[in-house]
């Protein structure tokens, strides 16, 4: 098996030579341009850009190892986890009888409804619980599959619905076959638990974005535990949760953030062009030089990151075209042009939902090369990725703030402090998952860095001094928004026994008029001024001492 192959009868320009060029059906290969031979990866954007693009002979070489390698950056680091699950031969056909008769799927025991019989739908594919009220009868039916002629939005919930009217008579069948037997499935997203915003967060709701723009049903709340429950056989693998997921709790399987860094830098001097995998092998427009397409899955997936990322890197203008905006990627976009075009006084991302519009993002595209900038930010979170590429654009400079009150799924802002009632408990830390309050024991100092704050504003609900002020919504472009600010300092306490230093004042302070008043017995009274190890030793010294006094 080969690695990299380009089938074609002809070839009017050399290629790589990590690229076997033939004509031999019989090859085999990881990644082909071509579905007439036998590929893990087919990749129509390479046939899209040889017939489209108007680069030199030289460039179009080098351009075409690049969409190879890139196949195989994303192959080699896919997050995928395979599952499969049997999957019965019952389906339910509901539409009118006309239509129903369209439909004549072989092996399968067949059910028959209306759609105005349909009153509710559980379950998945393989476990399809409907409820029809057929003329006040009410009837529970359990099918595997279902077929929805026009189907109504309910339908859009679940998985293993088809509606023929969408993708064909013949298709509908045969995705009725494929799907029965063992069905095989996979993870189109992963999820880092320790730094969502809903998990844990028993004080109040601060986000579920994710679950609102799920189409499928495939992310649920668990309010009682304060939990999320994936589905991974529900979903359609859009990528719509990931772009509006506030700390990247959230990741495409397909195309990891730090996957789709280390695929940015191959577009370095190149107009990038994002399209839907989809949308490729029927499109046909032409490319003016320097313009390289990056084919992706879902769709939906982009958020401010990916946009940004791309754009730094290339150093250019991005043209997205898409059918399928997600409401994550809408925001995106609007924040990253609006910050552009404060620096540039261009836009980042040329959006194109129609051919038209297409065209004219195409022909319009630049270079920006005073927006090139290049980082290593593997294995950082989003945010912090995000906080360290603004801080690039930014420089010196102050370009205003801008204001997301309006957004639902982005949001910067910056906190508050009110330092004199603020007794360094760090109580706001440990909520703080993303990262933007952290203790700093060797200056008993708290400190904020706005630039990966969420602005969920839990921090405000928990602090028990209510001392925190969170400014909700408004982005900051200077200098001195991003980075550690020290929001809280105080003098160290020292142990009474050992003399470490071991807490701040405040906090000691705090606890003593709590406990003070409760404790009667003079050692735990003395226990609260003491490091951990010396507590420890108190506390057994006196109850030796009671042990031989009780003597």
């Amino acid at each position: 098996m080969h690695e990299f192959v380009y089938f074609s009868n002809e070839l009017d320009f050399p290629l790589p030579d990590n690229i076997t060029h033939t004509n031999d059906t019989s090859t085999k290969a990881i990644i082909s341009n071509s579905k007439k031979i036998e590929c893990e990866i087919y990749a129509p954007e390479i046939d899209f850009y040889i017939k489209n693009s108007k680069d030199t002979v030289l460039n179009k070489i080098d351009a075409i190892g690049k969409l190879y390698e890139i196949r195989a950056v994303k192959l080699d680091n896919a997050k995928y986890n395979e599952y499969q699950k049997e999957i019965g031969n019952r389906v339910l056909i509901i539409g009118t009888k006309e239509e129903a008769e369209k439909i004549n799927p072989e092996n399968f025991e067949v059910y028959y409804a209306l759609p105005e019989w349909i009153k509710e739908i559980k379950g998945t594919i393989g476990n399809l619980e409907f409820t029809i009220d057929k003329n006040g009868e009410i009837i529970p039916l359990v099918v595997d599959q279902a077929v929805w002629f026009n189907a109504a939005e309910i339908a859009y919930k679940q998985r293993g619905i088809i509606d023929p009217l969408d993708i064909g008579i013949e298709k509908a069948q045969e995705i009725l076959n494929k799907r029965t037997g063992i069905y095989k499935y996979r993870n189109f997203i992963t999820y880092d638990v320790n730094i969502c915003q809903y998990n844990g967060r028993v004080l109040a709701e601060t986000c579920g974005n994710c679950v609102d723009v799920c189409p499928t049903n495939a992310i649920m709340k668990i309010d009682e535990e304060k939990k999320l429950l994936f589905s991974h056989i529900d979903c359609d693998g859009c990528g719509g949760c990931v772009s509006v997921c506030p700390s990247g709790a959230l990741d495409f399987s397909a195309i990891p953030r730090d996957t789709f860094i280390e695929i940015a830098k191959f577009y370095e001097g190149h107009i990038p062009f994002i399209i839907p995998e989809d949308l490729v092998e029927n499109l046909d427009i032409k490319l003016k030089e320097k313009v390289l397409p990056l084919a992706i899955e879902g769709a939906k997936f982009l958020d401010e990151n990916h946009f940004l990322t791309l754009f730094q890197e290339s150093g250019s203008q991005i043209v997205f075209y898409t059918n399928r905006l997600s409401k994550g990627e809408k925001e995106a976009i609007k924040l990253i042009n609006e910050i552009s075009n404060r620096k540039y006084q261009k836009d980042a991302i040329l959006l194109a939902e129609n051919l038209d519009e297409l065209k004219k993002a195409l022909e319009e595209a630049e270079l920006i090369p005073e927006a090139h900038y290049t980082t290593n930010t593997h294995n950082l979170k989003k945010r912090e990725n995000v906080a360290i590429r603004l801080s690039n654009i930014i420089g010196e400079d102050d370009l205003g703030v801008i204001d997301l009150s309006g957004n639902k799924y982005i949001h910067y802002g910056k906190i508050e402090i009110e330092e004199d009632k603020c007794t360094l408990c760090m109580g706001c830390v440990s909520v703080c998952n993303a990262g933007a309050l952290t203790a700093h024991p060797e200056d008993n100092s708290l400190k904020f860095d706005a630039g990966v704050c969420t602005d969920c504003g839990y921090c405000e609900i928990a602090c028990p001094e209510k001392c925190i002020n969170v400014i909700y919504d408004k982005l900051e472009l200077n200098p001195q928004y991003f980075g550690q600010k020290t929001m809280a300092k105080d003098e160290p306490f020292y142990c009474i026994m050992c003399g470490k230093p071991f807490a701040p004042k405040k906090s000691i302070e705090k606890i003593a008029s709590v406990l003070l008043p409760m404790f009667t017995d003079e050692t735990k009274r003395k226990s609260i001024y003491c490091c951990e190890e010396c507590k420890a030793k108190l506390v057994f010294n006196d109850y030796l001492e009671r042990k031989l006094n009780a003597k």
